[in-house]
């Protein structure tokens, strides 16, 4: 069908370009725009499909874009452009002030004064990012002077006795042109010229090309990546697969047939089992965790045994049963004992209790009277018992979780889907977390005990905030304890922001109002959690989770760093005790003093954002390698190196990502303006956070 003669003129006429298989088209005309600031126009309906009368099916369609204000029509400025420019000689006016950028050779309010001066122009200018292997041109001009000679030289190193002539003559503009541009350019040049009557004038520019084009690799930058499956180039590598199971190959477009979330080798794509995992695709698990046996450790031990791979015996009596993970005896009613060996008389259970219950009561009520008598009352501080206390009103039973696999492992822990039956009747997935039995550190017992409290303090009113992961409670009377958090099917938004990027490389729907819909989420726990002064440490794509309703919540309060295998964590050595982190995550202070406060999660947040605006690439700074040390890390900040813009993010954005890295930590935004920024941005979610 033709759609040709129901279009304006404006869209038939030979500027607008549609493909011969396009076979609808919407047309907006905008004839007048009062706006200095990007924004978004979003187009939907309904298409129904009708064949002789009959309604086959109405196919919903949505499509959002960006319009960003350039500024005013040449020779025009101002609020309305509607104040004419006075600059001459090719001089740039200011949208705004009228002001006049000169270009070489003029000064002046109008740019109308001739004046000698030497400068020299790049080309492609400042505003293209300059790759190794691309063609770069340097021009020295000298307007309004009488040259006798032009002298360019470079200077490769910081001596004098390394400063080489290129070439010289009596011209008066001369060019040196790299192509393409290698490492071994870079260094300062210098054009230097003598006039007629004797002066001497001279310009300086520094060429610093570091990173190779976008998809290509080799010392030269001269290969090309190809990358596919969310794989990314680094320059040296060349494709880097990302950590996800199946995926290997030159350019990340093989798979494997690993098992259990096993990884596969780049290259060869042979499975990489872990410790936990055996056979050739990772099919088996050996051993298995305490109480489990089995290939994939699907089955409980069976009675009368127990510990790792069942091979303990229990010693339990009169047919009393054994906890299948530590052999600890369950005494049925009536019984007792360490091996439920004792069936006591009933009047002396009674007569045993009191006789020793009474005394207590009474020494202890004497205690409390004398220390109310004596000192007012105070808040106290909170002890262990307290924290117990308050652990055990979130305690669940042990047989009221029933696993199913493994969903993620580390060095010091791993994560199981379950399904926990609640009181209500019904059951809920959860992803149950513990510490691995072989891997009972003090340090990972402790960060694995305060992502418990800390989850706790969050859900005090036991709804807990909907931009952090919910908890459902904890099992911490029996071994292996667990931390039981809901079950995020969409995973952690570092993998969803991968798969976002191959969604875009094919419709081209880069989903920027949902990525922007995932920062204000995130900017919302953190505004809660700076409400209840907690620091998470950790604020990065691969800590926050996507909820099936497509809400980003921040998780791992503690084991981030034991539960996923990751290339972000340097081991550090922290008072003689070994530590992994995220280093190209931290803020100056945290890098340099250890502090950790709001405004450096602030800092992090920002990575995140660059993180969700470069559809989950991992931090590369210019000029540093992939993985740096600690006191690589804190030169480049200091040296004031930041991440670049990434391909495609506005600007407005990337402003934002910006100020979340200002050293000092006082002058960075907070979580709540963070929040609010990027809420304005994304006006449905907005408004259904409203009703």
């Amino acid at each position: 069908m033709s759609l040709d003669g129901h279009l304006p003129q404006w869209v038939r006429n030979s500027r607008f370009q549609r493909k011969e298989s396009d076979r609808y088209v919407i047309a907006v005309e905008l004839n007048e725009i009062w706006s200095s600031s990007p924004f978004w126009m979003r187009c939907s309906g309904n298409v129904t499909i009708d064949v002789g009368g009959l309604t086959l099916f109405t196919q919903p369609f949505e499509h959002t874009l960006q319009y960003t204000v350039t500024g005013c029509p040449e020779g025009r400025y101002g609020l309305n452009c509607d104040k004419a420019c006075v600059c001459k000689n090719g001089a740039r006016c200011h949208g705004f002030n009228g002001a006049c950028e000169c270009r070489p050779g003029w000064r002046g309010r109008a740019c109308d004064i001739p004046w000698p001066e030497v400068v020299i122009e790049e080309t492609p200018g400042d505003s293209f990012v300059k790759y190794i292997g691309t063609d770069v041109t340097l021009t020295c001009v000298a307007p309004h002077i009488r040259v006798a000679n032009m002298t360019w030289a470079n200077q490769a190193g910081k001596r004098h006795v390394d400063t080489k002539v290129i070439e010289e003559g009596a011209v008066q503009n001369s060019s040196i042109s790299f192509q393409p541009t290698l490492e071994s350019d870079n260094g300062r040049y210098s054009c230097m010229v003598e006039a007629e009557d004797g002066r001497l004038f001279n310009a300086s520019f520094v060429l610093n090309v570091m990173e190779c084009r976008p998809n290509y690799h080799g010392e030269i930058c001269d290969q090309v990546c190809d990358c596919q499956n969310g794989g990314t180039c680094d320059r040296w590598e060349g494709c880097l697969c990302p950590p996800t199971p199946g995926i290997f190959g030159r350019n990340c477009s093989e798979m494997c047939n690993c098992e259990n979330d096993a990884m596969c080798l780049r290259v060869k794509g042979s499975c990489l089992c872990t410790k936990e995992l055996s056979g050739k695709s990772c099919q088996n698990f050996y051993p298995c965790p305490p109480g489990f046996h089995g290939d994939k450790c699907e089955h409980d031990c069976a009675p009368g045994s127990f510990g790792l791979n069942c091979s303990r015996d229990c010693s339990c009596q009169k047919n009393a049963s054994c906890d299948p993970v530590n052999g600890s005896c369950i005494c049925a009613e009536g019984q007792s004992g360490e091996f439920c060996q004792d069936v006591p008389d009933k009047n002396d259970v009674v007569v045993v209790v009191l006789a020793s219950v009474i005394p207590t009561i009474a020494v202890i009520a004497c205690i409390v009277s004398g220390v109310l008598e004596g000192r007012p009352r105070r808040p106290e501080r909170p002890t262990v018992d307290s924290i117990k206390e308050t652990l055990s009103s979130w305690e669940v039973e042990r047989e009221d979780i029933r696993f199913e696999h493994m969903i993620g492992e580390g060095e010091f822990g791993h994560v199981v889907r379950g399904r926990l039956r609640v009181p209500a009747g019904y059951e809920v997935l959860v992803a149950a977390k513990s510490v691995r039995s072989d891997r009972m550190t003090a340090s990972a017992v402790r960060d694995f005990r305060r992502e418990m409290t800390i989850l706790v303090r969050i859900h005090e009113d036991k709804e807990g905030h909907p931009n952090v992961v919910k908890l459902f409670g904890v099992v911490t009377k029996s071994e292996p304890q667990y931390i039981l958090v809901e079950y995020a099917s969409n995973e952690d938004m570092r993998r969803y922001l991968w798969s976002l990027r191959e969604q875009y490389k094919i419709t081209g729907n880069s989903k920027l109002l949902d990525r922007l819909g995932f920062s204000a989420d995130v900017a919302s726990g953190l505004l809660e959690l700076a409400r209840l002064k907690i620091v998470h440490r950790d604020i990065a794509a691969r800590n926050v989770v996507i909820s099936d309703r497509m809400v980003a919540k921040i998780a791992d309060f503690g084991l981030s760093r034991d539960v996923y295998v990751s290339s972000a964590y340097a081991r550090t050595n922290q008072g003689g005790e070994e530590e992994l982190l995220p280093l190209k995550w931290m803020a100056v202070e945290s890098l340099r003093d250890g502090v950790y406060t709001c405004e450096s999660d602030v800092w992090s947040y920002g990575v995140l954002l660059w993180e969700i605006a470069s559809f989950g690439e991992e931090p590369r700074y210019a000029g540093g390698p992939m993985h740096p040390d600690v006191c690589t890390m804190l030169e480049l900040l200091r040296k004031g190196v930041r991440l670049q813009q990434p391909e495609n993010c506005p600007m407005s954005v990337y402003k934002i990502i910006r100020s979340c890295w200002i050293v000092d930590p006082s002058k960075r935004p907070t979580a709540d303006e963070l929040f609010q920024r990027f809420d304005q941005m994304t006006p449905q979610r907005r408004a259904a956070r409203l009703t």
